[in-house]
């Protein structure tokens, strides 16, 4: 039989009636969490979870809680094979599990340049490949989300999910007086899953930058997940302060629970193609295997109460799009039948854009992050010593120092109220895509409008700025207002999506990053790095001076990505261009949610990863008190 009429088959196959009951008798079920291949699968599980990072494992790991209930995680990434790359922070090499073949279309605002889009296809997700930066955000980013019509959605009610999330070990005393690590224990959480701490080690070099943030009016945090954290700060990290390694979604959230559950099933290396419908009410997937693409079809297994996607803000506009769930006329263009019109599905795609400056230093102290690349002798004595005592530049993620800045706008520029005047004067619509449906500018003027009252915040964060110790400044755009759209390309599911941030193309933005940029360069002029001798490398230099030829250079420079697409399916009233509601169900169907940052409506002050954590455990009780599972609160 050709594969195509295997296919045939199979979608045969799928339009039987299918059954919400427990695995038949016949069925063996493991004693623990299993990896499955598809021979091994059950062909009906409560919940189906499309994607196997941060947000699926999680509720995976909460959903199972309840012995009645059986849940199947379909990752199209394979289990990483425990690499120095990964698990060792001053090793970090994440590009085995970046996702292939996704580029940006030429970005307009950024010179034409289509600078490749990043996303994880391993399990663990972004835990598995990021920087460990453990940030929450600004508690008014949480209650901003809450206002759009969200209920639920508060820094207070967000806030006992952190905790339950995460465990907290504090690090050794005369470290914290030496480094100026600070906490508040009453905001950290201490017994849940997530580990998390700080490295061991600093170079000296870090404490200039600090002392240098202090002098230009950055002053020291004392907790920065306590809802604030404008001034500088040392960054917590997702390390396990037993071994000082990466701690991700994958040890967290599976291989913590594995020995104990038989019914909590890991499918990898496949990819969910679509969710499959009876009438509005979601009974499947389909997916696809991502090693064997010549020889496959697409293979269905039924969820008898949800199908959740967490496929990121790439995956999941994808999957609904090709599902029938989307603008009407981007699907009929596809001749994909329409399930529920929501032209707000692969709108509003956002990211935190990062410059690199180069600097030169006349004097710099050693030993610094370039000693650790540059010296043979250094780098192999400083390994031997975290592989004998876990210490030392090792447990610092490389190129990322171990202290940071994040500024509101007041106090990166005193032009702050002119630029939001400007801002405040410009038609929403002019600053989405010409074909933007009336909804979706709808909830696009609620969001900027949200946003500009964070940017007149002296407690909102809207860049951060940062210091590798060698010769590499960062600077971080957290709250742009520039919109881009995530489309499918065709109705071949293995087709990556037609991908525009569209960054820089709103003019607030280019005055922000700008004023990032001088307030950057106001830091290497304070007196303590001055005493580094720091020079402002090439294509930059002090030969420019005014904001347009400043920009002129950063449009050549600017990555629009650092890998946190978010807001692909936005959280918002249907007549805004929503896609799911507060409790994170998909509007116009039923037995559908999704539980990634798809889901956000605008960017937070600070990295991913904490929020979705705590979003997936929020979620988790939702579900399991709507369907009356075991652990309901």
């Amino acid at each position: 039989m050709r594969s195509s009429q295997y296919c045939l088959l199979g979608a045969l196959l799928s339009l039987l009636p299918f059954s919400s009951a427990a695995p038949s008798a016949g069925v063996r079920i493991p004693g623990h969490a299993t990896v499955v291949s598809k021979r091994s699968l059950f062909s009906n599980y409560t919940f189906v979870i499309a994607g196997g990072g941060i947000a699926g494992l999680t509720l995976a790991d909460r959903l199972t809680e309840d012995p009645n209930v059986t849940v199947l995680v379909i990752e199209a990434g394979p289990i990483d094979f425990g690499q120095d790359g990964i698990l060792v922070p001053g090793n970090f090499q994440p590009w085995w599990y970046f996702w292939p073949g996704l580029e940006t279309v030429p970005q307009a605002g950024l010179n034409n340049r289509t600078p490749d889009a990043i996303a994880a296809r391993v399990v663990g997700g972004g835990s598995t490949i990021n920087a460990m930066v453990y940030l929450r955000g600004d508690a008014d980013d949480y209650n901003a989300w809450g206002a759009l019509g969200n209920p639920g959605w508060s820094w207070q009610n967000m806030l006992p999910y952190f905790k339950k999330a995460e465990t907290f070990t504090a690090p050794d005393p005369a470290l914290a007086a030496a480094g100026n690590i600070t906490w508040d224990s009453s905001v950290r959480g201490t017994s849940g899953p997530v580990q998390y701490s700080y490295p061991n080690f600093f170079y000296p070099g870090s404490a200039n930058w600090w002392n240098a943030a202090n002098e230009v009016g950055l002053p020291p945090v004392q907790d920065p997940l306590a809802g604030k954290k404008q001034g500088v700060f040392w960054i917590p990290s997702t390390l396990d302060a037993q071994t000082m390694t990466r701690n991700h979604a994958r040890i967290n959230h599976f291989d913590r629970v594995k020995s104990s559950r038989p019914n909590f099933h890991l499918l990898t290396s496949n990819v969910v193609t679509k969710v499959l419908f009876n009438g509005k009410n979601a009974i499947g997937v389909n997916y696809l295997s991502t090693t064997a693409i010549n020889m496959s079809c697409p293979s269905t297994v039924y969820a008898a109460k949800e199908v959740i996607l967490a496929a990121g803000g790439f995956g999941t506009p994808k999957i609904l799009q090709l599902s029938g769930i989307g603008s009407k006329k981007l699907l009929d263009s596809f001749s994909i039948p329409v399930v529920s019109d929501l032209p707000g599905v692969g709108q509003n795609l956002q990211d935190q854009p990062t410059l690199s400056i180069p600097y030169t230093f006349t004097s710099n102290i050693s030993p610094n992050y370039g000693t650790l690349l540059t010296n043979a002798t250094y780098a192999a004595e400083q390994r031997a010593l975290y592989d004998s005592s876990r210490q030392g530049p090792y447990t610092l993620i490389s190129s990322v120092s171990s202290n940071i800045g994040v500024v509101s706008l007041q106090q990166t520029t005193s032009s702050y109220r002119q630029i939001i005047a400007d801002a405040r004067r410009r038609n929403p619509a002019d600053s989405l895509p010409r074909d933007a449906d009336p909804a979706v500018v709808r909830g696009y003027a609620a969001q900027r409008e949200a946003l500009l009252k964070q940017f007149a915040r002296a407690d909102v964060g809207v860049g951060t700025l940062h210091w590798d110790t060698d010769s590499t400044a960062l600077v971080y755009h957290l709250k742009p207002l520039s919109r881009g759209t995530v489309t499918i390309k065709s109705t071949n599911p293995l087709d990556s999506p037609v991908i525009d941030f569209r960054t820089g193309t709103d003019p607030a933005d280019v005055a922000v990053y700008t004023a990032l940029f001088r307030k950057n360069r106001e830091l290497f002029a304070a007196p303590s790095m001055q005493a580094l001798g720091p020079v402002e490398a090439s294509p930059f230099g002090a030969n420019l001076t005014t904001d347009q030829e400043i920009y002129a250079v950063m449009r050549d420079l600017i990555n629009p990505t650092n890998a946190h697409q978010c807001c692909t399916a936005a959280m918002m009233p249907r007549d805004k261009g929503g896609v799911v509601s507060s409790d994170q169900k998909v509007y116009g169907v039923k037995g559908l949610r999704i539980a990634d940052a798809s889901i956000w409506p605008f960017q937070l002050s600070g990295s991913p990863m904490a929020t979705v954590y705590a979003a997936a455990e929020r979620l988790a009780d939702i579900i399991k008190r709507e369907h009356r599972l075991a652990g309901a609160p």
